[in-house]
Formats: C-alpha cells, structure tokens, sequence
C-alpha cells in the first residue's frame, strides 16, 4: 500500500456504517480521504502517525444547528465546536441566514466544513420589510420567493424560519416558502417555532401543518429551550407526525438555558408572564457593561437599547425535561452556537461532550450515542459525512471515553473540553493536544441540485 498522510492507529473504530459495530481498527489516510480501514496487525508507512491507544475514533461530529453568519470574528464559534470534536457545520439558522449566498464567497476559508440556510427574517428585511410586528405584503413575499430561490440556485441547504424573532410572520408567507423549497427535493426547512410558553404545542401543531401541507422536510430546532413544561407534549405531537409519515424530526442542546441577543423579541414585555412569573432575575448578561451580573428591568432596558447585539442567558428551562428530550431517539443533538462578542453560552464549547454524557446517563451505548451527533445529523442535512468508509472524506476525531468531557460554565464559557486528542478536517491534522494547525483546511459546502 502507498504511503500515507496520517495513520491513526491502535483505538477503537465507531465507523456508524450500518451494520457495522465498534472494533480495533487502524485508519490510513491520504489525500483528504480515507485511504483504507486496517484490521489489527496490518501496518502502513504514514507522515503522522497518531497513537490512538485507549480512545475511541469516530466521524468528526455534524453540528446540523450553529450560528456565525452575522459576525466579524467567525473563528470564536468555528474553533469552539472543533475543539468539542465538531468537524462540518451548518450556519444560518433561525432565520438569521444570508438572503442570497453569494455574499459568503468574500469571507475567510472556513475552519471546518460550513454551510448555510437562508434565513426568513433576513428574507424579510431584503425586500424592505423592517417591522418583524407586521406580515410582509403580497408583494414582498413574491420578492421574497425570487431571493429564495436565487439562494438555492447559489447553494444554500434551505430555508430557517425565526418566528419568535418574526412574530408578524403570517402562515400565508410561510406557506409561499414552503411551496419554493418543495421545489427542491433535497432542501428542508428548520425553524424556530412561534411561542415558547404554554402556547408551543400549537407552535408545534403549526410546524406540523406546514409539512403537511406541503410535503415538505422540516426539522423543528432546539426543542427543549422552546417549550419549558410542555416538551413532551411537544414531543408527542411531533411522534404523531412520523407515524403519519410527515418527514419532521427535532433537535436540542443539553442546557437547562438559553440565549438571546438582547434586542430579540424573546425579551420583549411580554416575558414575566410568558414564563409563569419568571422576571429579570432569571436572567444573566453574558456581554456587555453587565457581563456575569443577573438582570433587573433597568438593565435589560439598557441593554435592549444600547446594547442591541450583546447575549443575555435565560435560566428558564427544566434540567430533567431537558434530558428526556436530548434522549429521544430520534433528537439529533445542535449545538446553537452563537457568539457577538465578549461572551457566551457554554454551549459553543461543550455541547456535544456534555450530550455524551447526558445519553450515557439515560443508558445509550456509545454507538447510539454517537450516531446522534454523526451519521443522523448528516442525513438530515443531506451531507456527505457522519461516517468512516474508505474513499469517505478525512474527517475523523481522536477522543478518550474516560475523560471526554465538557468544562465550559455560564461564567467561564470558552473552556475547552478534556479528553479530546486529535481532529482531523479535509485529511489535514487541524487539531492535536489543543493546538490548532496554522491555517484553516474547511471548506464551503454548496448544494448542487
């Protein structure tokens, strides 16, 4: 056999092609791909040769849910998920993606594999609908329709819906989208439901009525933080949907809170009663003049009006509905990662280590575990990852099941993981021991058809 770029060898191999199972296995690799698979025993001359003794080699992770499509400084958020083990992402999300794809074409090669949405909100504000209280015109929606599919024919993966950002969205021009990217058979949307209080099971039923209706993919986005108390009826109504055939699934992350930026309409006047008397006291400036410090209506004002663009955390949630809804075995763990600057939610760095651990607790074995966050979220967004076949691109991580775990806290959310060894992008080594290669080797990842 011909000399390799990388050979990693004497771990354990979670390849999660079907039918397969973990098994001692040494990985060669060449030329961005993965040159063979080699039963114990068998050798080959490699460049880099890492040990992998112990530790358990996989699919880098698909994070099928994150966010760095508004900012300067990409590198906090894509360097973050890789150093949890993330190798290909998809931006763009909650209806905050480009309006037509083009404009990423200027910006710095990627870290790892990036894709993107289009968003709905950014739709809205292209034809010059600026006020997210009002349903666009007939005619803005048609406008609209042209720069979806303009997107599309750019590359874009679908279409992300906002709608709590976007609450004047009407179902009609909801409907008129969905009908563009049933055009496209391997686009989907994700969307952001309407409501998160108790009125998010008819924010479900919505997101259910609109695949239905059109036939559509759809991947309602991190569910848990979306419908405090109701998650299983959530959940319940989307487990009808399957049965009925609709093809729409969920994800979360595994955190009993979430984040916003403070202009968002989540922290309109309306949330004290939203979230049953929950006020500002449940809510923690992650950026910003009150970074670290819980709020009290004087602030959050300010914030909202000064600092329009910086992260507030909202401990809202309910850690064990949390859980239950990461251990659904149709849940795909996303990360949402996000991040504008000065702070962030641990979740840019521990989501999936962290998620690990929460199914190893509801008793998954690792296969499974890791299939939530591999092979599952690349086939939901139809990409050409999640598993370790020869001739399959070089993305495969290096991590030890003893140790891997998060660190990342409210206060101190860029801590990186432990027990992550290697992470390997494009059949470059872009991560060992904690230090990252010089440049970047990610790509752009367009849809074709």
């Amino acid at each position: 056999m011909e000399k390799a770029d990388i050979l990693i060898h004497g771990g354990t191999l979670f390849s999660m092609v079907e039918g397969e199972g973990p098994r001692p296995a040494s990985i060669a690799i060449k030329d961005g791909k993965i040159l063979a698979i080699l039963a114990p025993g068998e050798n080959v001359d490699a460049e880099i040769k890492i040990d992998a003794s112990g530790c358990y080699v996989s699919p880098g992770f698909v994070d099928s849910h994150m966010h760095d499509e508004y900012f300067a400084d990409t590198d906090t958020v894509q360097q973050g998920l890789i150093r949890q083990g993330v190798t290909t992402a998809v931006a763009g999300h909650c209806g905050s993606g480009p309006e037509v794809l083009r404009s990423i074409e200027a910006r710095p090669d990627p870290w790892l594999h990036l894709s993107y949405m289009v968003g709905n909100c950014a739709l809205r504000e292209a034809v010059g609908h600026s006020d997210r209280y009002s349903p666009a015109t007939p005619a803005e929606i048609e406008e609209m329709k042209i720069l979806l599919r303009k997107s599309f024919a750019d590359g874009a993966m679908g279409l992300s819906l906002g709608l709590e950002y976007a609450p004047g969205a009407s179902y009609e021009e909801l409907d008129a989208l969905a009908k563009v990217v049933a055009e496209y058979p391997d686009r989907l949307i994700t969307s952001h439901i309407r409501y998160d209080d108790v009125r998010c099971t008819a924010a479900t039923e919505e997101m259910v009525r609109l695949t239905r209706e059109n036939g559509i993919r759809l991947q309602i986005s991190h569910l848990g933080s979306m419908t405090m108390g109701h998650t299983q009826e959530s959940i319940d109504i989307i487990d009808a949907a399957m049965e009925e055939g609709l093809d729409i699934g969920l994800d979360c992350y595994p955190y009993d809170a979430f984040c916003a930026k403070a202009a968002s309409a989540v922290y309109d006047d309306t949330f004290v009663k939203r979230w049953n008397g929950k006020g500002p006291e449940y809510l923690e400036a992650a950026s910003g003049r009150f970074k670290g410090q819980r709020l009290t209506f004087e602030t959050l004002a300010i914030m909202r009006r000064e600092e329009p663009m910086d992260l507030i955390i909202a401990h809202v949630m309910d850690k064990e509905e949390v859980d239950n809804c990461v251990a659904h075995p149709k849940c795909i763990v996303a990360s949402d990662a996000l991040y504008t600057g000065g702070g962030a939610h641990p979740r840019l760095a521990g989501t999936f280590p962290r998620a690990l651990g929460v199914l190893r607790e509801k008793g998954y074995d690792w296969w499974d575990a890791l299939a939530k966050m591999t092979s599952m979220p690349a086939d939901l967004m139809r990409l050409p990852a999640g598993r370790i076949h020869a001739g399959a691109a070089a993305d495969v991580i290096v991590f030890d099941p003893e140790t891997f775990k998060d660190n990342a806290t409210f206060h101190e959310p860029f801590l990186p993981p432990d027990g992550l060894h290697a992470v390997v992008i494009n059949g470059v080594l872009t991560l060992r021991d904690g230090k990252f290669s010089e440049a970047p080797h990610g790509d752009f990842y367009k849809r074709k058809s």
